[in-house]
């Protein structure tokens, strides 16, 4: 069932071509290749989404990294599938640090319990279903933005999780990194990006 969900790319199907997000990937799927080619290019930033390609570094996981922490909570309506009615799901964030130190991956897992009465049994897995890279900033300058780059990760989840016309909310983690996060100021920032339906007007408003 994880192939139709749609952050492993399976809400787009191109008929002979298979899965929207596996369609165009280059034969080098390196991450530097990725980054440097075939990256979504933001104000200040550039992003990876496996809603967009999918290369092997971004399949699900069994295990987070070691290093990684969570973020916090994101209730939501399920829209990796099309159901006859809205579900809730809560789905918890994970910050990771890649060999880079302006480079920074979302892993997600979502509790897919409420869907068990509708769709059967199923495991969660985790994702990486975004990476960003920050442009033109020190490592010192990059400490000081941590906030700012968790609130780009979790908004750009919901612009490419299409969660535009339902009901969201996020709750903190109380880790270091989800303390970092003011709930008002990221819930306001969310409702912004729920309302924007082109990426250049989602540039303008998470520039760096």
């Amino acid at each position: 069932m994880h192939q139709l969900f749609s952050r492993y790319g399976g809400h787009m199907h191109i008929i002979v071509k298979g899965k929207a997000s596996a369609a165009d990937l280059p034969e080098d799927q390196s991450l530097e290749n990725m980054l440097s080619e075939h990256a979504i290019q933001l104000k200040g930033f550039s992003y990876l989404s496996s809603y967009k390609m999918m290369p092997a570094f971004m399949h699900p996981f069994e295990q987070l990294p070691a290093d990684a922490m969570k973020l916090g909570e994101l209730d939501h309506v399920f829209m990796e599938v099309m159901l006859q009615y809205d579900i809730e799901v809560t789905t918890s964030l994970y910050i990771g640090k890649t060999k880079y130190s302006n480079v920074f991956a979302l892993f997600i897992k979502t509790d897919l319990s409420p869907l068990e009465t509708v769709m059967g049994k199923m495991k969660s897995f985790y994702d990486c279903p975004l990476i960003i890279r920050v442009q033109g900033k020190s490592n010192e300058e990059l400490d000081q933005l941590r906030k700012e780059i968790y609130y780009r990760l979790i908004s750009l989840l919901v612009y490419e999780m299409q969660l535009f016309d339902s009901e969201i909310a996020f709750r903190p983690a109380r880790t270091p990194a989800g303390k970092l996060l003011d709930q008002e100021e990221l819930q306001e920032l969310l409702e912004k990006v729920k309302s924007i339906g082109q990426t250049n007007v989602l540039a303008e408003l998470l520039a760096f």
